[in-house]
């Protein structure tokens, strides 16, 4: 039987407020570029699918720096100048996207959390993001009922290693066959879920959204 259950953050509870690529031109445009924010976007995708594919929890927690190589190459896609200031761009960018309005959470979200607290089980975040996190769940209320918020760079190790799973077991008291995770990547999500012993259901909108998900689970 579930006893707890955990989500990820982004893309399975949260989104970004406008798409990535048209929020990396518009701050651009602060320092005299303005590139085309299909580019940026299509460059920030490849960039986070390589992170995703090959570098998730093989390379430590991605990090600040790694945000700033993530960065680069959504630039670079889109043809940013020779004498382009990136460092203090990046450094607009990376605090840009701590702020709470800089994210949406999906329609189902509080509801759902509240679902589950509602049934006695226990709550809480699952996430390969960095403490930034922290100040963006500030601007939420659901977030308010969660028991239990692990981040990736905080732990020291990011899903799909079984540690990060293995750490937030400590933490809400559950063995790993009584809890589940909820979140949108196959390689993180399922594929880290499955190796720790844990049940997993994952997001596919618009199809699947977070009622889909727990129905898979039985909730």
């Amino acid at each position: 039987m579930i006893q707890a259950v955990f989500f990820d953050a982004g893309g399975t509870l949260l989104r970004p407020a406008e798409p990535v690529g048209r929020t990396y031109a518009r701050l651009a445009g602060h320092y005299g570029w303005t590139p085309p924010e299909d580019r940026l976007e299509q460059g920030f995708r490849a960039a986070w699918k390589t992170r995703t594919t090959q570098g998730a929890a093989t390379d430590g927690t991605l990090g600040k720096e790694g945000w700033k190589q993530i960065l680069r190459a959504s630039v670079e896609a889109g043809g940013v100048p020779e004498k382009f200031p990136f460092s203090e761009y990046f450094e607009e960018v990376y605090l840009h996207f701590a702020r709470p309005d800089a994210w949406r959470d999906f329609p189902e979200t509080e509801k759902a959390v509240a679902s589950l607290r509602q049934r006695g089980i226990l709550t809480g975040i699952l996430s390969n993001w960095d403490p930034r996190l922290r100040q963006v769940l500030a601007g939420f209320d659901w977030a308010e009922q969660l028991d239990a918020v692990l981040i990736s760079e905080e732990v020291g190790t990011e899903k799909p290693h079984p540690a990060i799973f293995r750490q937030a077991e400590q933490v809400v008291g559950r063995e790993g066959q009584k809890c589940a995770l909820i979140g949108d990547d196959p390689l993180s999500d399922r594929g880290g879920a499955a190796a720790a012993g844990w049940r997993w259901a994952l997001v596919q909108r618009p199809e699947r959204g977070l009622w889909e998900a727990l129905a898979q689970l039985g909730l």
